[in-house]
C-alpha cells in the first residue's frame, strides 16, 4: 500500500526540511502545496525530495486543503504541518499499520513541543493517517474539519478508526503569535463567520483574538457567546470545546470589562463538570480561587491536574505542561501553606528542592512548612 505526505506550507523554509527527511523512507510521494510563500520554502522542500504545486490562497485553510488532497495519489493519506516531524523509529510502525484491511484511519500520537529541548510537551490524538478516498475532505477556512466524522466513514465501509502507536512531533515553539499573525487569523474567523455563523467556537476564539490585539470588541462577542452556552447549561458536555477558552476567560478576566450573563458562580459549578480533564481551564479555576483565597477550592483543582499530569490522559493539547507539573504543585504548596497542613505542603515543596529554576523558592516553601510542622510536634 502506498502513502502519499502532505504538506500545505507558506514561509516555512526554516522547517520543511527536516518534516521531509523523515518521511522520506515512508512515503511513495511527498507533496508539498505551497501557497505563495515569499522565502526559500519550495527551494528546501524540491531539494529534499518532495515534489511541490502552487495552490492558490483565498483565505481559506479548507480549501487548500481539499486543493492537495485532490492532487494525492497514494492509497493512503499522511497529513503532517509543515512545523512537525514522524518521531524516529515510528516509520515502520506506520508502514505496517498501512496493510491493515480493518483500518480505515488512525488516530497518532501529537506532541507539542514548546522548547527545543523539550522532551515532554503535551500528547494528544489526532486523526491523521486514512485512506486517500474521496469522502475524506475538510470544511472551514481556519483550523479545518472533517466534513464527515471519519468514524461515521468507517462504519459505512465495514471499517475502523484506529490507535496508532506512532508520534508526530509539533514544534509548537516555531508558532509563536505575532500583531500581524494574529490580524490575519482575525480575517480568517470574520469570515469563516460570515460563512456558517453558528460556529460557537469560531466566535470565541475571534473574541480571544481581539483582546489579544487590545481590541474592545471582543468583550461584546464573548458575551453573546455566553449567550449562547447558557442554553447549554444541563447537558454533560459542553456544546463545543472552545468553551473553555471561554471560560478561562470569564475567570481571569477585569469584571469591570466583562459583559455577560453567566456568572463566576455558574462557570465555578460547570467547570468539574465540562472540563474535569482540560488543564488549561482548571488552571484557571484554580487561580482564580487562589486569588479569592478559597485555597480549599484551589487545591482541589491543583491536585485534579497533578493527576493529570501523572496519568497523562487529559482532552486538551498545546498548554504549557508545567501546569501539570512544576506550577501545579508548587501553587498547591502554596495553599497547603495557607491552609496550615504543614506536612502536604512540605510534600509539595520536597521534590522540587534542587530544580534550576523554582529550587530556591521550593527551599523556602519546604524550609516553613517544615518549621511549622516541627513546632506542632513539639506542642504535642
Amino acid at each position: 500500500m502506498s502513502v502519499t505526505v502532505c504538506f500545505l506550507t507558506r514561509n516555512h523554509a526554516a522547517c520543511i526540511g527536516r518534516a521531509i527527511e523523515s518521511v522520506r523512507s515512508l512515503a511513495g510521494r511527498i507533496l508539498v502545496a505551497d501557497t505563495g510563500s515569499m522565502d526559500m520554502t519550495v527551494e528546501v522542500a524540491r531539494a529534499a525530495g518532495a515534489e511541490t504545486v502552487a495552490i492558490p490562497w483565498a483565505d481559506d485553510f479548507a480549501a487548500a486543503c481539499n486543493a492537495t488532497l485532490e492532487r494525492a495519489d497514494g492509497d493512503w493519506i499522511l497529513w503532517l504541518n509543515p512545523d512537525e516531524e514522524l518521531a524516529t523509529g515510528d516509520v515502520e510502525t506506520v508502514r505496517t499499520a498501512l496493510a491493515e484491511d480493518s483500518a480505515f484511519a488512525y488516530r497518532l500520537h501529537v506532541r507539542q513541543k514548546h522548547r527545543p529541548d523539550d522532551e515532554s510537551g503535551t500528547v494528544g490524538w489526532e486523526e491523521r493517517l486514512f485512506r486517500n478516498v474521496p469522502e475524506i475532505r475538510y470544511v472551514g477556512r481556519v483550523h479545518p474539519q472533517f466534513t464527515s466524522s471519519l468514524d461515521t466513514l468507517a462504519v459505512a465501509r465495514g471499517q475502523r478508526v484506529q490507535p496508532l502507536e506512532a508520534t508526530i512531533l509539533r514544534h509548537a515553539y516555531l508558532s509563536t503569535p505575532t500583531p500581524d499573525k494574529m490580524r490575519w487569523v482575525v480575517r480568517l474567523l470574520e469570515a469563516e463567520l460570515k460563512d456558517r455563523p453558528d460556529r460557537l467556537g469560531a466566535r470565541i476564539e475571534l473574541g480571544r483574538n481581539l483582546l489579544w490585539l487590545n481590541d474592545p470588541r471582543g468583550h461584546a462577542l464573548l458575551a453573546e457567546a455566553a449567550l449562547t452556552v447558557l442554553q447549554s447549561v444541563g447537558r454533560p458536555q459542553a456544546p463545543d470545546p472552545a468553551v473553555g477558552m471561554l471560560f478561562e476567560y470569564l475567570l481571569n478576566a477585569d469584571p469591570a470589562k466583562v459583559r455577560t450573563e453567566i456568572g463566576l458562580e455558574k462557570v465555578r459549578s460547570l467547570v468539574p463538570v465540562w472540563f474535569a480533564r482540560t488543564p488549561p481551564v482548571l488552571w484557571a479555576a484554580a487561580q482564580e480561587r487562589y486569588r479569592a483565597n478559597d485555597f480549599a477550592a484551589a487545591a482541589r483543582h491543583l491536585d485534579a491536574l497533578l493527576e493529570i499530569g501523572s496519568t497523562g490522559w487529559y482532552d486538551s493539547a498545546g498548554f504549557d505542561p508545567d501546569i501539570v507539573g512544576i506550577s501545579a504543585a508548587m501553587t498547591l504548596g502554596a495553599c497547603y501553606l495557607q491552609l496550615q497542613n504543614w506536612m502536604l505542603a512540605r510534600a509539595c515543596f520536597e521534590h522540587y528542592r534542587e530544580h534550576p529554576k523554582h529550587g530556591e523558592l521550593a527551599r523556602r516553601g519546604y524550609a516553613e512548612a517544615d518549621a511549622q510542622w516541627r513546632a506542632k510536634q513539639t506542642k504535642v
